[in-house]
């Protein structure tokens, strides 16, 4: 009888932007059924024939009575598809989904960055901290993307059962044609969610720093504004958008062919699982710059594939910046940088996912 597996995300962008590949290749095998908020991507799941449910699901959200109907949700899908596996993605899902999953049902909870509020020193934090030690006797394997996450909830005492750490979701290096044109103006761009803790601020100084000495560099951003208490202001973008500093290309569905025409990939984050935009930089032949911190520090091989920078301090990461321009070795660290996205082939994600799957 074939096994039934959900996986269960915020939305339907992550599932279809993070895991398309993975949830693919599990429906040769599985009936694999996405839980999900509905979002302009869902569309593209559904066209490679993926069965989506849609959950009224809020990040960030605290209302208790939208809470409870959330769990209610998940319990009467459940009831109804019976899964033999369940993978949650995001902290909601990893705190609710062991309240009202079958017995029956394995829990795989894939911890893909710590949220912000596991790291605040407030009630909420501290709340949260104990609903993970409640449930985590029912989660039967935790997955993680860094070292550092792990060690974070093992000195929390969350962890009672398995877990393995794995090199990130992968990228499908075919989908990626390495190139670099030295002939332009040397160009760079930050790609992910316009949030404060992805160092939107810093990238922007850093940005107007570079610019006042080397006026012919140019810096792009590309990436979703975000509905969040951190979320950036789309007027600060037009500031600096207004004198000329960067140029805003909005969400970008196919990130190769902005990839074509820069020369290094930046994100000042504060703190990341294992950073996509980092890694299809890497498949794309792109020099990586990010803040010295978790997640991007285990992608980014300072002075080898790129440079780190640090944390929250546009000034550094100017310097970085500058540590590139002056490079003699350009060619080196692009070379270097092609080398070490074959590390990160999803394909590799993919089968360590299939063992962890197999072996709960």
């Amino acid at each position: 009888m074939t096994k039934t597996i959900i996986l269960n995300c915020n939305d339907c962008f992550a599932a279809y932007k993070f895991r398309l590949d993975l949830i693919k290749k599990l429906k040769e095998k599985y009936r694999v059924y996405v839980l999900a908020g509905f979002d302009e991507h869902t569309r593209f799941l559904k066209k490679e024939n993926i069965d989506v449910i849609a959950v009224d699901i809020d990040n960030t959200g605290t209302r208790v009575t939208r809470e409870l109907r959330l769990i209610m949700s998940y319990r009467k899908i459940f009831r109804k598809l019976r899964p033999d596996i369940i993978i949650n993605y995001t902290v909601k899902p990893h705190l609710y989904v062991p309240l009202v999953a079958p017995h029956r049902a394995r829990i795989i909870n894939v911890v893909t960055g710590l949220s912000s509020v596991l790291l605040e020193n407030t009630w909420r934090s501290r709340l949260v901290t104990f609903l993970y030690r409640l449930v985590s006797r029912k989660v039967d394997h935790y997955v993680f993307l860094n070292g550092d996450d792990y060690q974070f909830f093992a000195d929390l005492k969350i962890l009672k059962k398995s877990h393995s750490i794995i090199r990130g979701e992968g990228v499908n290096l075919e989908n990626f044609h390495p190139y670099v044109d030295f002939s332009m103006s040397p160009t760079f761009i930050f790609v992910g969610r316009l949030v404060k803790e992805k160092g939107v601020r810093e990238y922007l100084e850093a940005a107007e720093i570079i610019k006042r000495r080397f006026p012919e560099t140019r810096f792009l951003i590309a990436g979703a504004f975000y509905h969040k208490h951190s979320a950036i202001d789309r007027e600060l973008i037009r500031r600096y958008e207004r004198k000329g500093i960067v140029k805003y290309l909005g969400y970008c569905h196919d990130i190769n062919v902005v990839l074509r025409g820069v020369h290094c990939v930046v994100l000042p984050s504060y703190r990341e699982g294992l950073p996509i935009s980092l890694i299809e930089g890497l498949a794309s032949k792109k020099v990586i710059i990010a803040a010295d911190t978790a997640g991007s520090r285990d992608v980014v091989v300072d002075g080898y594939n790129g440079f780190l920078s640090v944390v929250g301090s546009s000034y550094d990461l100017a310097s970085k910046i500058e540590a590139y321009l002056f490079a003699r070795n350009k060619e080196e660290l692009h070379a270097n940088a092609l080398a070490t996205a074959r590390q990160y082939d999803v394909a590799i994600a993919i089968r360590e996912m299939q063992r962890i799957i197999e072996g709960v």
